[in-house]
């Protein structure tokens, strides 16, 4: 599935507008459950990049032994872009509750 840079924008735009009083309000009264969105917050940006990382160095290899296999500058920004448009979609069902 191709995945829009539009698309991650918008829903990017609306998960920081959804999270921004959850953060106001946790650091003026913070609890465990507001902790815990924070350090999620950070933690799933890491492991994003880091899987970023393995599926783009995968895509490469595929590359490396089918390079005539055509749109390989595609694959590999597809690859890098699936697990933040993953994250990005749970996020945004998740916070619309």
């Amino acid at each position: 599935m191709k995945h829009s840079a539009v698309t991650m924008g918008f829903s990017a735009a609306e998960i920081i507008a959804r999270r921004m009083p959850m953060i106001w309000w946790g650091m003026w009264n913070p609890t465990a459950s507001s902790n815990a969105e924070m350090i999620k917050m950070v933690v799933e940006k890491q492991m994003a990049f880091a899987e970023a990382c393995f599926a783009v160095q995968a895509e490469l290899f595929m590359m490396s032994i089918s390079p005539w296999k055509p749109g390989g500058a595609d694959r590999v920004m597809q690859a890098a872009l699936r697990p933040a448009a993953k994250r990005v979609k749970a996020n945004v069902r998740r916070l619309r509750r």
